[in-house]
């Protein structure tokens, strides 16, 4: 196709719009360029003028996503603040780009279910990164005794995992909790529930120390049966 005289933002912005949408209901495998083209009322060759071919769209949709959670992460956590105001702020950014792109979530469920093979091409350039931001953002958290000892490797998993949790099982999550609407003000709630859940745990303070004692008496016990075996 011939390159045009200028690039046009608009025509970029809705074949994205439509692929995600149609990604989002069918999959990569069901969605075709001549689909995408029909819901962004464009012509197909200007799919693969921007995109190249449907994998590059796709391709571009994820990387946009993961680019835009790394901005997240360097826009929160990158200050002098406490781990548990830093940890908030990013929480709260997630959250609010999470609950307000549902159809994101749906490709990430349909793609790991899929096998996750053009994820993985993606996390290697960007979910590594963003990772490891948010894992030493802890990591700094405990070296400053603001947080406990914790498994620093699993921790940035479970902290992101609680918000994507409530776009992935939205309809169930909707019929136990009644009809949910993602406002600006459940958006905080759920913000605040999750770094506290997650900071403070669910334990009442004696409880927490009643559970740790027994946790690791537990794991005495079993050291010394392990050693009876021997």
């Amino acid at each position: 196709m011939a390159r045009p005289k200028t690039e046009d933002s608009e025509a970029k912005f809705k074949i994205s719009a439509a692929a995600e949408e149609l990604f989002a209901a069918r999959g990569y495998a069901g969605t075709a360029i001549r689909d995408i083209a029909s819901k962004a009322g464009v012509n197909g060759a200007m799919i693969h003028y921007y995109f190249r071919n449907k994998e590059g769209l796709y391709r571009s949709i994820l990387e946009s996503a993961a680019s835009r959670v790394r901005v997240m992460l360097l826009e929160t956590t990158g200050s002098d603040r406490s781990t548990r105001d830093r940890l908030a702020r990013f929480v709260e950014a997630y959250s609010a780009y999470i609950l307000s792109h549902p159809n994101l979530a749906r490709i990430l469920h349909r793609e790991t279910l899929a096998g996750g093979t053009h994820l993985i091409k993606v996390a290697e350039k960007y979910a590594v990164t963003n990772y490891t931001i948010l894992r030493e953002t802890m990591a700094e958290g405990v070296r400053r005794r603001e947080l406990r000892k914790i498994d620093l490797d699993l921790a940035p998993v479970s902290l992101m995992g609680m918000v994507v949790v409530f776009q992935l099982i939205r309809p169930i999550i909707s019929v136990a909790l009644g009809k949910l609407e993602y406002d600006e003000r459940f958006i905080k709630r759920l913000s605040a529930h999750t770094v506290d859940l997650f900071l403070n745990g669910a334990a009442a303070a004696g409880c927490a120390r009643q559970t740790n004692g027994a946790a690791k008496s537990a794991k005495k016990t079993a050291r010394r049966r392990a050693k009876a075996v021997s």
